[in-house]
């Protein structure tokens, strides 16, 4: 089987992120700073061959317009998009390294209906208009196949009374919190 490699351009805080090693990492910035992108990009990079992974969105609305979109179209030019079964709940396949990795796509709406599966790997987009609930009970599932798992938030702030400022901004151990404007993103066109 040949190897193919691929360049990904990230701008300096995109990659800061994509480097860090903790186990709970964030990315957060303003409107048009890569959020979604770093996010799904990082989540495709960490998959691994029989893993399960969620990604969450705060609303269908966001899932639909933004966050599967990207993911889907990032895997397709990477080569890796298997597809996606839409029923009973969207669950895409990750072509990995001759494997397959399971991605279930889920809404935070309900923060309960995200208990159930083990996972290796979770991506909250948007995080920071989910409850804190939706990051509690996932962290609750990361433990796929007798592994510990990751998790990922990408976001916009809110403020230092948020929970997303609590949990990624106060030093927690194995916790880290990458933050970007809008206008360190060269790749937006310079009219934004």
């Amino acid at each position: 089987m040949a190897t193919l490699r691929r360049t990904v351009r990230l701008h300096a805080a995109q990659a800061e992120f994509r480097r860090s090693p903790a186990r709970y990492r964030a990315f957060c910035g303003g409107r048009g700073a890569g959020k979604s992108w770093v996010g799904a990009y990082d989540l495709l990079r960490r998959l691994r061959p029989g893993g399960t992974y969620l990604v969450a969105s705060p609303t269908g609305v966001l899932m639909q317009d933004t966050t599967f979109p990207t993911l889907k179209q990032i895997a397709t030019d990477l080569g890796v998009w298997g597809g996606v079964k839409l029923t009973p709940y969207p669950t895409a396949t990750v072509l990995i390294d001759g494997g397959n990795a399971t991605v279930r796509l889920r809404t935070a709406e309900d923060p309960e209906k995200l208990r159930g599966p083990n996972l290796r790997g979770a991506w909250l987009d948007e995080a920071s208009l989910m409850h804190e609930d939706a990051y509690k009970i996932t962290i609750g599932a990361l433990r796929d196949g007798g592994h510990v798992g990751w998790l990922s938030a990408t976001f916009t702030p809110k403020g230092p009374s948020h929970w997303t400022y609590d949990t990624f901004a106060t030093g927690r151990p194995d916790t880290s919190l990458t933050r970007a404007t809008t206008d360190a993103n060269p790749f937006l066109s310079p009219d934004f």
